[in-house]
């Protein structure tokens, strides 16, 4: 599979995820792992300080995309097709919320991946499946 600090640091310097503040910590072999601080504009969701749902769904789509990214050398880029989230509780979170995601399954062109969102006593506060369409360096 891919290495994987170097990329990590690449896609860590995206405005994507720079924007926002995530961090992906950790991906490789189709798994992933991305963390969140949480600042007052995250907030919002339900008029309560929990983190917004769309900071959340945000976070799933490059958590995912992340753990597809890592899943194949020869992929050279991916796009959303799918996600589906399911919010389980408030992510009432201090200071930081950790998602993390697998792969479990692909074809040739298309990767289908689930994650979850958890605050920081470990609660699963909110779960996704994707699927991505990926490209790669082979002639298409």
């Amino acid at each position: 599979m891919r290495e994987g600090d170097r990329w990590i640091a690449e896609w860590n310097a995206r405005p994507f995820f720079r924007w926002p503040g995530f961090r992906v910590v950790e991906a490789r072999d189709g798994q992933a792992r991305v963390e969140l601080l949480v600042e007052e504009h995250h907030r919002g969701g339900g008029g309560t300080r929990a983190v917004n749902g769309g900071i959340v769904a945000y976070l799933f789509d490059g958590l995912l995309g992340a753990a597809v990214f890592s899943s194949r050398d020869d992929i050279t880029g991916q796009v959303t097709v799918s996600l589906n989230i399911t919010y389980l509780r408030m992510l009432e979170a201090e200071r930081q919320v950790v998602g993390t995601a697998r792969v479990i399954s692909g074809g040739r062109n298309l990767v289908f991946a689930q994650g979850e969102v958890m605050d920081e006593q470990g609660n699963v506060c909110a779960t996704c499946s994707g699927i991505y369409r990926i490209f790669t360096d082979q002639p298409r």
